[in-house]
């Protein structure tokens, strides 16, 4: 017998490693130089929101009522609790960074995997999970800060992958991998809702069109898991979608920039930090089954056809945004990944067997095509190290210690934000306003960003009667004429960390405030208070609140900083009363002459209700997705054993 019969095969095992090996340290290396400028775990700007700490976002998502633009009932997204879960070492912030930076490696390695079962040499899979991670959309949006283009970039493949399997023949563990395949979808959805509708879609079409040699009733199973799992991990985050598609059209990174079609012919979705080169990705899938057509690359062209299908919607269906703004078309990053996936696709299916490596030089031609793109368009964009802006310190604590609320207007068509207790965080731009908020708003913004006398003392009045402490101007505004102007209602003080100039709002409010006879006549027939005599803040916070008022004048008014939705209730000593509303937007209630206890509140046991769903979802994904051992079947034993 010869001496090395048991010693494991090290050059097979290096052989294994090394193509995805090739793949992460190449694709980190070209990363971590395109990103040499903007390297930390504070990464912002762009559309990029700071997603504050893990208790921050943690309650932010579990909150029922959130303090942003008034105040609204609105379900945060899902993405905050993924960012929560997978924060806890990073810090959410710190992940969402650490996604950024390393988005070419994390997607070239899950391009990588997630082609392991077809029958291509590893290096040719290598070279095409290369070419996956340097797609110019997902460098576009790591440039621009679309955290959902770029999740998407990185779940893509997996999912592609589980719902290939699905539709193929799911197997004696059918339960497993479908319950796999719907935790993928439910996280690519928590991200990008347009991808979770392409992968439902092309799951559905698959399963009417495709043949396939497993039990229908196994089939039908696996795919209404995959369907409705992902939901109920998602809940209550659908139940917004459904009521504001704007969100499904324009994800969680906004509206899209112009762009041509020369552009979305090389993969390019527009705006800062791409080039069209994946004319190049598609000028190979075109010379790949041009040399060798055959039937696998229909897999391939379905997908490109689904992703140019998604992109005709999110280019010619042109909506409002969710929190004000033009009418515009969503961008094109999502369905563009779809397309170039696609493509790849054909081309993988072209280099089946040993026919494949022929097509390494080709293939290697093509990663430095798209590797100079983005060495020359990535590092550029709005994306940048050092955090979001920040309030000074002592401005920072008073507002989280009050409870107010910072009004942060932007340049351009970037809605203004008012947020409650803290500067605007990820996820706030996603949470769906009452329909006046945003004219509101965008009526404070035009008056304070061109200042006009009487139209900015009716704005400045009317932020801080809806709880606004501070405004933060534009970068570069000059503040001197509003306080020339309004110096009874504001100040200058410190700038932000980033200079932009604040105000400091002199008019009493709070989160709760009493107001007289004289100013509860304002209140119910103006949009803004005339004067603020006699105003007194109350010790509550929102949005429970119970106060008990002395004895007073008839006509008083108990007025909450919140917008003026469906949903809130008020009792005086415990019997109903109506709801008041004031500057025309906020919710209040008349209180008594004599002694009472005034309570307003705005239940969310629907949203609890939902959430317990989710709970439940969870934990039936988590125990179904752990494989089971199957036993393989044996030869019975005979019963005897043969005596010799």
């Amino acid at each position: 017998m010869p001496d090395n019969v048991n010693v494991p095969d090290k050059t097979s095992t290096v052989a294994r490693i090394a193509p995805v090996a090739g793949v992460f340290v190449v694709l980190a290396v070209l990363g971590l130089s395109v990103n040499a400028g903007r390297l930390g775990f504070d990464l912002a700007g762009g559309r990029l929101l700071e997603a504050g700490s893990l208790s921050e976002v943690w309650s932010a998502y579990l909150a029922g009522w959130h303090a942003v633009d008034g105040g609204t009932a609105s379900a945060a997204p899902a993405a905050l609790a993924v960012l929560g879960i997978f924060g806890a070492v990073f810090t959410p912030h710190g992940f969402v960074s650490l996604l950024l930076i390393a988005d070419a490696p994390l997607a070239g390695v899950s391009a990588f995997f997630a082609t392991r079962r077809l029958p291509v040499q590893p290096w040719v899979r290598a070279v095409v999970a290369a070419a996956y991670g340097l797609l110019p959309a997902a460098t576009a949006g790591v440039a621009q800060g679309r955290l959902d283009v770029v999740a998407v970039h990185i779940l893509l493949p997996p999912v592609a992958a589980g719902i290939a399997g699905v539709l193929a023949d799911p197997g004696q563990r059918w339960l497993h991998s479908s319950s796999l395949c719907a935790l993928g979808l439910a996280l690519l959805g928590a991200f990008s809702p347009l991808a979770h509708l392409l992968a439902l879609a092309g799951l559905v079409a698959g399963f009417v069109v495709l043949p396939s040699p497993a039990p229908l009733v196994k089939r039908a199973a696996s795919v209404v898991i995959v369907v409705l799992v992902p939901l109920a991990l998602l809940m209550p985050w659908p139940t917004v979608l459904v009521n504001h598609p704007a969100l499904v059209l324009h994800g969680l990174s906004g509206p899209g920039d112009p762009v041509t079609a020369v552009d979305l012919a090389g993969l390019d979705p527009g705006g800062a930090g791409s080039w069209p080169v994946g004319l190049a990705v598609l000028l190979a899938a075109v010379i790949a089954f041009a040399v060798r057509p055959n039937r696998a690359a229909g897999a391939g062209l379905a997908v490109v056809v689904l992703g140019v299908a998604g992109l005709l919607v999110v280019r010619l269906v042109a909506v409002e945004p969710l929190q004000g703004g033009p009418v515009s078309p969503g961008f094109a990053g999502v369905p563009l990944l779809v397309v170039g996936a696609g493509l790849l696709w054909i081309v993988l299916s072209v280099c089946r067997g040993a026919v494949g490596k022929p097509f390494l030089a080709g293939g290697a031609a093509l990663v430095v095509a798209l590797a100079v793109g983005v060495v020359v368009a990535g590092s550029g964009g709005p994306l940048h190290s050092g955090g979001g802006p920040a309030l000074a310190r002592d401005q920072a604590d008073e507002l989280s210690r009050t409870g107010r609320s910072v009004l942060v207007l932007d340049t351009g068509h970037a809605p203004a934000l008012q947020t409650g207790g803290r500067m605007p965080r990820f996820g706030d731009e996603q949470l769906a306003v009452s329909a006046a908020t945003p004219a509101r708003l965008a009526g404070w913004q035009d008056a304070l960003t061109d200042p006009e006398t009487q139209r900015t003392r009716a704005a400045l009045s009317g932020a801080a009667a809806s709880g606004a402490l501070f405004v933060v101007l534009p970068a570069g505004a000059d503040p001197r004429p509003i306080v020339t102007m309004a110096g009874d209602l504001a100040s200058s003080v410190a700038p932000t960390s980033d200079g932009r100039p604040v105000l400091r709002l002199l008019e009493p409010g709070g989160q709760v405030v009493l107001i007289p006879p004289g100013v509860a006549r304002q209140a119910v027939t103006s949009q803004a208070p005339a004067s603020t005599l006699g105003v007194t803040p109350v010790d509550a916070q929102l949005p429970d609140v119970r106060v008990r008022v002395s004895e007073g004048v008839p006509g008083r008014l108990l007025v909450l900083a919140a917008e003026h939705e469906d949903g809130w209730r008020a009792q005086v000593d415990g019997k109903p009363v109506p709801i008041v509303p004031a500057w025309g937007h906020q919710v209040a209630v008349a209180v008594p002459t004599t002694q009472a206890e005034v309570r307003l509140e705005h239940p969310s046991t629907l949203r609890d209700v939902l959430l317990l769903v989710q709970i439940a979802a969870a934990l039936f994904t988590l125990l179904t997705a752990v494989p089971t051992r199957l036993r393989e079947p044996h030869p019975t034993e005979p019963a005897e054993a043969v005596r010799s």
